[in-house]
Protein backbone atom coordinates (compact mmCIF):
# COMPACT_ATOMS: atom_id res chain seq x y z
CA UNK A 1 0.00 0.00 0.00
CA UNK A 2 1.22 3.49 -0.89
CA UNK A 3 0.94 6.71 1.11
CA UNK A 4 -1.75 8.01 -1.29
CA UNK A 5 -3.97 5.01 -0.49
CA UNK A 6 -3.28 3.05 -3.69
CA UNK A 7 -2.87 -0.71 -3.37
CA UNK A 8 -0.75 -2.57 -5.92
CA UNK A 9 -0.63 -6.34 -6.28
CA UNK A 10 2.32 -8.04 -7.90
CA UNK A 11 5.82 -9.41 -7.33
CA UNK A 12 8.42 -7.74 -5.13
CA UNK A 13 11.75 -7.85 -6.95
CA UNK A 14 14.07 -6.10 -4.51
CA UNK A 15 14.71 -3.03 -2.39
CA UNK A 16 18.05 -1.27 -2.87
CA UNK A 17 19.19 2.30 -2.37
CA UNK A 18 15.83 3.28 -0.87
CA UNK A 19 13.91 2.18 -3.98
CA UNK A 20 11.43 -0.69 -4.26
CA UNK A 21 11.49 -2.56 -7.58
CA UNK A 22 8.11 -4.14 -8.20
CA UNK A 23 6.44 -6.02 -11.07
CA UNK A 24 2.70 -5.69 -11.70
CA UNK A 25 0.89 -7.61 -14.44
CA UNK A 26 -1.19 -4.49 -15.09
CA UNK A 27 1.37 -1.68 -14.68
CA UNK A 28 4.57 -3.52 -15.63
CA UNK A 29 7.89 -2.89 -13.86
CA UNK A 30 7.76 -0.10 -11.28
CA UNK A 31 10.38 1.73 -9.20
CA UNK A 32 8.86 3.24 -6.04
CA UNK A 33 10.52 5.36 -3.36
CA UNK A 34 10.30 3.42 -0.09
CA UNK A 35 9.20 6.61 1.68
CA UNK A 36 5.89 6.28 -0.20
CA UNK A 37 5.32 2.66 0.91
CA UNK A 38 3.19 2.36 4.06
CA UNK A 39 2.44 -1.37 4.02
CA UNK A 40 3.83 -4.42 2.26
CA UNK A 41 3.74 -8.19 2.76
CA UNK A 42 4.68 -11.31 0.86
CA UNK A 43 4.35 -15.06 1.31
CA UNK A 44 7.75 -15.55 -0.34
CA UNK A 45 10.92 -15.58 1.72
CA UNK A 46 13.32 -12.64 1.47
CA UNK A 47 16.76 -11.78 2.78
CA UNK A 48 16.65 -8.46 4.61
CA UNK A 49 19.66 -6.26 5.34
CA UNK A 50 19.76 -3.51 7.95
CA UNK A 51 21.74 -0.27 7.68
CA UNK A 52 24.80 -0.07 9.91
CA UNK A 53 25.27 -3.85 9.97
CA UNK A 54 28.87 -4.69 9.09
CA UNK A 55 28.74 -7.69 6.79
CA UNK A 56 31.66 -9.88 5.76
CA UNK A 57 31.78 -13.12 3.79
CA UNK A 58 32.10 -15.02 7.04
CA UNK A 59 29.19 -13.30 8.80
CA UNK A 60 26.70 -12.46 6.04
CA UNK A 61 24.77 -15.75 6.31
CA UNK A 62 24.33 -15.37 10.09
CA UNK A 63 23.62 -11.63 10.20
CA UNK A 64 21.10 -11.36 7.35
CA UNK A 65 17.67 -12.74 8.39
CA UNK A 66 15.78 -14.74 5.76
CA UNK A 67 12.03 -15.28 6.01
CA UNK A 68 8.56 -13.96 5.19
CA UNK A 69 8.38 -10.16 5.41
CA UNK A 70 5.77 -7.62 6.44
CA UNK A 71 5.96 -3.84 6.51
CA UNK A 72 3.51 -1.93 8.69
CA UNK A 73 3.60 1.09 10.99
CA UNK A 74 7.04 2.08 9.61
CA UNK A 75 8.48 -1.24 10.78
CA UNK A 76 9.86 -4.18 8.80
CA UNK A 77 9.23 -7.58 10.40
CA UNK A 78 10.92 -10.78 9.22
CA UNK A 79 9.36 -14.08 10.31
CA UNK A 80 12.10 -16.71 10.36
CA UNK A 81 11.46 -20.42 9.53
CA UNK A 82 11.72 -21.29 13.23
CA UNK A 83 8.82 -18.86 13.90
CA UNK A 84 11.06 -16.23 15.50
CA UNK A 85 10.81 -12.65 14.30
CA UNK A 86 13.25 -9.79 13.79
CA UNK A 87 12.11 -6.18 13.37
CA UNK A 88 13.65 -2.78 12.66
CA UNK A 89 12.45 0.64 11.42
CA UNK A 90 11.70 0.94 7.70
CA UNK A 91 14.15 3.82 7.29
CA UNK A 92 16.91 1.40 8.40
CA UNK A 93 16.17 -1.04 5.55
CA UNK A 94 19.36 -1.40 3.52
CA UNK A 95 18.29 -4.08 1.06
CA UNK A 96 15.66 -6.73 0.46
CA UNK A 97 15.97 -9.57 -2.06
CA UNK A 98 14.30 -12.96 -2.53
CA UNK A 99 16.01 -15.85 -0.73
CA UNK A 100 17.11 -17.93 -3.79
CA UNK A 101 18.68 -14.88 -5.47
CA UNK A 102 20.40 -13.93 -2.20
CA UNK A 103 22.06 -17.35 -1.92
CA UNK A 104 23.22 -17.37 -5.54
CA UNK A 105 24.34 -13.74 -5.40
CA UNK A 106 26.54 -14.03 -2.34
CA UNK A 107 28.15 -17.25 -3.61
CA UNK A 108 28.43 -16.18 -7.29
CA UNK A 109 26.62 -19.29 -8.53
CA UNK A 110 25.49 -17.66 -11.79
CA UNK A 111 26.94 -18.12 -15.27
CA UNK A 112 29.03 -15.38 -16.89
CA UNK A 113 26.06 -13.89 -18.74
CA UNK A 114 24.31 -12.91 -15.50
CA UNK A 115 24.64 -9.55 -13.80
CA UNK A 116 25.83 -7.34 -16.65
CA UNK A 117 24.76 -3.69 -16.63
CA UNK A 118 25.98 -0.70 -18.59
CA UNK A 119 25.21 1.70 -21.39
CA UNK A 120 25.55 2.30 -25.13
CA UNK A 121 26.11 5.81 -26.52
CA UNK A 122 26.01 7.17 -30.08
CA UNK A 123 26.42 10.63 -31.59
CA UNK A 124 26.72 12.04 -35.11
CA UNK A 125 27.34 15.39 -36.84
CA UNK A 126 27.08 15.85 -40.62
CA UNK A 127 27.62 19.06 -42.61
CA UNK A 128 27.23 19.19 -46.41
CA UNK A 129 27.94 22.49 -48.19
CA UNK A 130 30.90 23.98 -50.07
CA UNK A 131 32.86 22.43 -47.24
CA UNK A 132 31.77 19.05 -45.91
CA UNK A 133 32.36 17.41 -42.55
CA UNK A 134 31.13 14.34 -40.73
CA UNK A 135 31.85 13.08 -37.25
CA UNK A 136 30.66 9.88 -35.60
CA UNK A 137 31.23 8.78 -32.00
CA UNK A 138 30.08 5.79 -30.01
CA UNK A 139 30.80 3.96 -26.79
CA UNK A 140 29.81 0.81 -24.93
CA UNK A 141 30.46 0.41 -21.20
CA UNK A 142 29.63 -2.87 -19.45
CA UNK A 143 30.11 -3.95 -15.82
CA UNK A 144 29.45 -7.24 -14.04
CA UNK A 145 29.66 -6.69 -10.27
CA UNK A 146 28.95 -9.71 -8.05
CA UNK A 147 26.96 -9.63 -5.84
CA UNK A 148 24.59 -7.47 -7.89
CA UNK A 149 23.01 -6.15 -4.70
CA UNK A 150 24.84 -3.27 -3.04
CA UNK A 151 25.23 -3.98 0.66
CA UNK A 152 26.49 -7.54 0.39
CA UNK A 153 30.25 -8.12 0.65
CA UNK A 154 31.76 -7.74 -2.85
CA UNK A 155 33.23 -10.80 -4.57
CA UNK A 156 34.31 -9.77 -8.07
CA UNK A 157 33.89 -7.19 -10.80
CA UNK A 158 34.49 -7.31 -14.55
CA UNK A 159 34.45 -4.19 -16.72
CA UNK A 160 34.57 -3.81 -20.50
CA UNK A 161 34.78 -0.43 -22.28
CA UNK A 162 34.83 0.28 -26.02
CA UNK A 163 34.77 3.73 -27.63
CA UNK A 164 35.55 5.35 -30.93
CA UNK A 165 35.47 8.68 -32.76
CA UNK A 166 35.82 9.08 -36.52
CA UNK A 167 35.69 12.35 -38.42
CA UNK A 168 36.50 13.59 -41.90
CA UNK A 169 36.42 17.23 -43.07
CA UNK A 170 37.01 18.14 -46.74
CA UNK A 171 37.71 21.71 -47.82
CA UNK A 172 38.01 22.31 -51.60
CA UNK A 173 40.00 25.08 -53.22
CA UNK A 174 37.78 28.18 -53.49
CA UNK A 175 38.72 30.85 -56.02
CA UNK A 176 36.33 33.73 -56.62
CA UNK A 177 37.02 36.94 -58.51
CA UNK A 178 40.65 35.98 -58.87
CA UNK A 179 41.07 35.75 -55.09
CA UNK A 180 41.93 32.46 -53.37
CA UNK A 181 39.62 32.22 -50.39
CA UNK A 182 40.61 28.69 -49.40
CA UNK A 183 43.11 26.02 -50.40
CA UNK A 184 42.17 22.36 -50.52
CA UNK A 185 42.67 20.29 -47.37
CA UNK A 186 41.46 17.13 -45.67
CA UNK A 187 41.29 16.76 -41.89
CA UNK A 188 40.93 13.31 -40.34
CA UNK A 189 40.03 12.16 -36.84
CA UNK A 190 40.42 8.49 -35.99
CA UNK A 191 40.45 7.42 -32.32
CA UNK A 192 39.67 3.96 -30.94
CA UNK A 193 39.93 2.64 -27.39
CA UNK A 194 39.18 -0.61 -25.62
CA UNK A 195 39.94 -1.93 -22.14
CA UNK A 196 38.91 -4.69 -19.80
CA UNK A 197 39.62 -5.37 -16.12
CA UNK A 198 38.94 -8.13 -13.63
CA UNK A 199 38.83 -7.30 -9.89
CA UNK A 200 38.83 -9.96 -7.17
CA UNK A 201 37.94 -8.64 -3.72
CA UNK A 202 39.94 -9.83 -0.72
CA UNK A 203 37.59 -8.01 1.67
CA UNK A 204 35.01 -5.23 1.46
CA UNK A 205 37.54 -2.63 0.28
CA UNK A 206 40.76 -4.22 -1.03
CA UNK A 207 40.99 -6.08 -4.33
CA UNK A 208 43.60 -7.44 -6.72
CA UNK A 209 43.21 -6.75 -10.42
CA UNK A 210 44.35 -7.69 -13.90
CA UNK A 211 43.76 -5.52 -16.94
CA UNK A 212 44.44 -5.07 -20.65
CA UNK A 213 43.88 -2.16 -23.02
CA UNK A 214 44.35 -1.18 -26.67
CA UNK A 215 44.39 2.28 -28.28
CA UNK A 216 44.59 3.70 -31.78
CA UNK A 217 44.96 7.48 -32.26
CA UNK A 218 45.75 9.08 -35.60
CA UNK A 219 46.18 12.47 -33.90
CA UNK A 220 49.15 11.15 -31.87
CA UNK A 221 50.63 9.18 -34.78
CA UNK A 222 49.81 6.06 -32.78
CA UNK A 223 48.80 3.07 -34.87
CA UNK A 224 48.44 0.74 -31.88
CA UNK A 225 49.18 0.90 -28.18
CA UNK A 226 48.59 -2.22 -26.13
CA UNK A 227 49.11 -2.63 -22.39
CA UNK A 228 48.84 -5.59 -20.00
CA UNK A 229 49.19 -5.37 -16.25
CA UNK A 230 48.05 -6.17 -12.74
CA UNK A 231 47.95 -4.59 -9.33
CA UNK A 232 45.88 -3.76 -6.28
CA UNK A 233 42.92 -1.46 -5.65
CA UNK A 234 41.02 0.15 -2.82
CA UNK A 235 37.28 0.90 -2.93
CA UNK A 236 37.40 4.02 -0.80
CA UNK A 237 33.69 4.77 -1.32
CA UNK A 238 31.15 2.10 -2.19
CA UNK A 239 27.49 3.07 -2.16
CA UNK A 240 24.82 3.19 -4.89
CA UNK A 241 25.17 6.97 -5.17
CA UNK A 242 28.88 7.48 -4.54
CA UNK A 243 31.71 5.19 -5.65
CA UNK A 244 35.45 5.89 -5.63
CA UNK A 245 38.23 3.42 -6.48
CA UNK A 246 41.99 3.99 -6.19
CA UNK A 247 44.34 1.63 -8.08
CA UNK A 248 48.05 0.96 -8.47
CA UNK A 249 49.65 -1.56 -10.80
CA UNK A 250 52.61 -2.53 -12.96
CA UNK A 251 52.31 -3.07 -16.70
CA UNK A 252 54.00 -3.90 -19.98
CA UNK A 253 53.18 -1.51 -22.80
CA UNK A 254 53.97 -1.51 -26.52
CA UNK A 255 53.51 1.49 -28.81
CA UNK A 256 53.54 1.12 -32.60
CA UNK A 257 53.62 4.26 -34.74
CA UNK A 258 52.22 5.03 -38.21
CA UNK A 259 54.13 4.01 -41.37
CA UNK A 260 57.34 3.30 -39.47
CA UNK A 261 57.75 6.94 -38.39
CA UNK A 262 60.03 7.05 -35.37
CA UNK A 263 59.58 8.34 -31.83
CA UNK A 264 62.15 9.96 -29.59
CA UNK A 265 63.82 6.56 -29.26
CA UNK A 266 64.48 6.60 -32.98
CA UNK A 267 62.40 3.43 -33.52
CA UNK A 268 58.99 2.77 -35.12
CA UNK A 269 57.81 1.11 -31.90
CA UNK A 270 58.52 1.19 -28.18
CA UNK A 271 58.48 -1.59 -25.57
CA UNK A 272 57.90 -0.05 -22.18
CA UNK A 273 57.78 -1.22 -18.57
CA UNK A 274 55.90 1.06 -16.25
CA UNK A 275 53.21 1.60 -13.65
CA UNK A 276 49.62 2.82 -13.53
CA UNK A 277 48.21 5.03 -10.80
CA UNK A 278 44.52 5.74 -11.31
CA UNK A 279 41.24 6.74 -9.73
CA UNK A 280 37.63 6.28 -10.85
CA UNK A 281 34.78 8.27 -9.32
CA UNK A 282 31.04 7.99 -9.94
CA UNK A 283 28.49 10.23 -8.23
CA UNK A 284 24.70 10.33 -8.58
CA UNK A 285 23.42 13.89 -8.27
CA UNK A 286 19.86 15.19 -7.67
CA UNK A 287 17.29 14.28 -10.35
CA UNK A 288 19.32 11.09 -11.06
CA UNK A 289 21.97 13.01 -13.01
CA UNK A 290 25.17 10.94 -12.97
CA UNK A 291 28.69 12.39 -12.95
CA UNK A 292 31.66 10.15 -13.81
CA UNK A 293 35.34 11.03 -13.73
CA UNK A 294 38.61 9.14 -14.06
CA UNK A 295 42.33 9.89 -14.15
CA UNK A 296 45.17 7.51 -15.01
CA UNK A 297 48.89 8.32 -14.87
CA UNK A 298 51.20 5.82 -16.59
CA UNK A 299 54.88 6.58 -15.96
CA UNK A 300 57.48 4.33 -17.61
CA UNK A 301 60.73 3.12 -16.06
CA UNK A 302 62.96 2.12 -18.99
CA UNK A 303 62.23 5.28 -21.05
CA UNK A 304 60.96 8.17 -18.96
CA UNK A 305 59.70 10.24 -21.91
CA UNK A 306 57.46 7.37 -23.00
CA UNK A 307 54.94 7.89 -20.19
CA UNK A 308 51.29 8.64 -20.90
CA UNK A 309 48.11 9.78 -19.17
CA UNK A 310 44.34 9.83 -19.70
CA UNK A 311 41.52 11.79 -18.07
CA UNK A 312 37.75 11.69 -18.61
CA UNK A 313 34.75 13.51 -17.17
CA UNK A 314 31.10 13.49 -18.13
CA UNK A 315 27.45 13.88 -17.18
CA UNK A 316 24.56 11.55 -17.99
CA UNK A 317 21.14 13.23 -17.80
CA UNK A 318 17.95 11.10 -17.76
CA UNK A 319 15.49 11.98 -20.52
CA UNK A 320 12.87 9.24 -20.76
CA UNK A 321 12.89 5.76 -19.24
CA UNK A 322 16.26 4.25 -20.28
CA UNK A 323 17.15 7.06 -22.70
CA UNK A 324 19.69 9.64 -21.52
CA UNK A 325 21.62 12.62 -22.87
CA UNK A 326 25.39 12.41 -22.35
CA UNK A 327 28.14 15.04 -22.35
CA UNK A 328 31.72 13.77 -22.13
CA UNK A 329 35.26 15.14 -22.35
CA UNK A 330 38.43 13.09 -22.78
CA UNK A 331 42.08 14.08 -22.79
CA UNK A 332 44.83 11.64 -23.85
CA UNK A 333 48.50 12.50 -23.38
CA UNK A 334 51.32 10.61 -25.14
CA UNK A 335 54.77 11.51 -23.84
CA UNK A 336 56.77 10.55 -26.92
CA UNK A 337 54.81 10.92 -30.18
CA UNK A 338 56.57 10.97 -33.57
CA UNK A 339 57.85 14.28 -34.86
CA UNK A 340 55.06 16.50 -36.16
CA UNK A 341 52.33 15.00 -33.96
CA UNK A 342 50.90 16.63 -30.84
CA UNK A 343 51.21 15.06 -27.40
CA UNK A 344 47.65 15.91 -26.39
CA UNK A 345 44.35 14.79 -27.92
CA UNK A 346 41.26 16.44 -26.44
CA UNK A 347 37.71 15.34 -27.27
CA UNK A 348 34.36 16.87 -26.34
CA UNK A 349 31.43 14.68 -27.36
CA UNK A 350 27.68 14.60 -26.89
CA UNK A 351 25.30 11.78 -27.64
CA UNK A 352 22.23 9.77 -26.79
CA UNK A 353 22.79 6.98 -24.27
CA UNK A 354 20.67 3.87 -23.72
CA UNK A 355 21.03 2.30 -20.28
CA UNK A 356 21.34 -1.48 -20.27
CA UNK A 357 19.81 -3.28 -17.28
Amino acid sequence: MLSNGDTITGIITRVSGGTLTFHSDVLGDLSIDMKKVTAMHSAREFAVGEKGEHLTRATVAAKVPVGKIELANSTVTVTLPEAKTESFPTDQLRFLIDAPTFEKDRKDQYDMLYGWTGSATAGVSIVTATNSAQTYNGAIALVRAIPTLTGLPPLSRISLNLSGTYGLAKDPTIVSGGYVYQTASITKTDILHGDTEYDHYLNRAIFVLGNASADHNFGNGLELQQAYGGGVGWSLLRSPANQLDLKFGLQYEQQQFYNNVVSGLGTPDENLIGATVSENWSRTLPHKIKFTESLALMPTFNFVQGGSAAATAGFTVPVWKQINFTVNSTDNYLGDPPQGFQRNTFQFTTGVTYTLK
